[in-house]
């Protein structure tokens, strides 16, 4: 499942790289530019910050000497799945306050605070391993991907469609 997972974020991060591409480098009047900016930008803030922080983890992870996820218990592709609705929400929300002017980009900010509490509530509150390693596993990976998230989605915007 790993490597279909890598299989899948790499080809949906080149199409969806390539595609944005296409659509800045060569506009065609007649489509809907603004809706396949988005579509594309979704699929590439969903796709290409899995992929790094998978290369990382697999970096930290060879100075371990057993599975750092195993050890740490959770459903066996939590994360992968936990990353993908995260980094969803991030762009849904920059979504809503692009298409309504009444929300400041503030309001997103504050969306993202709940994200993480929420995260660490639940994630601590079933925790049975007292392991400093899990923690900082964990908080890494949600850091690098709430990060990626925003910095993805804000360049899609702020260069692609925003101009």
């Amino acid at each position: 499942m790993k490597m279909f997972q890598r299989v899948l974020g790499l080809l949906m991060t080149v199409a969806s790289g390539t595609a944005l591409y296409l659509i800045v480098s060569f506009p065609i009047p007649s489509l809907n530019t603004e809706f396949f900016t988005i579509l594309c930008g979704y699929l590439l803030a969903m796709f290409l910050p899995g992929l790094l922080i998978d290369l990382v983890f697999g970096r930290l992870e060879k100075g371990f000497e057993e599975d750092i996820a195993s050890k740490c218990g959770g459903l066996q592709y939590g994360g992968y799945l936990i990353g993908y609705v995260e980094r969803s929400l991030i762009f849904l929300a920059i979504v809503i306050a692009y298409f309504d002017s009444a929300l400041s980009y503030t309001s997103i900010l504050s969306f993202l605070s709940v994200i993480v509490a929420g995260k660490a509530i639940f994630r601590y509150s079933s925790k049975e391993t007292n392991d400093r390693a899990c923690a900082d596993w964990y908080i890494l990976g949600t850091l690098m991907s709430i990060t990626m998230a925003l910095a993805l989605t804000w360049g899609i915007f702020r260069f692609l469609l925003i101009g």
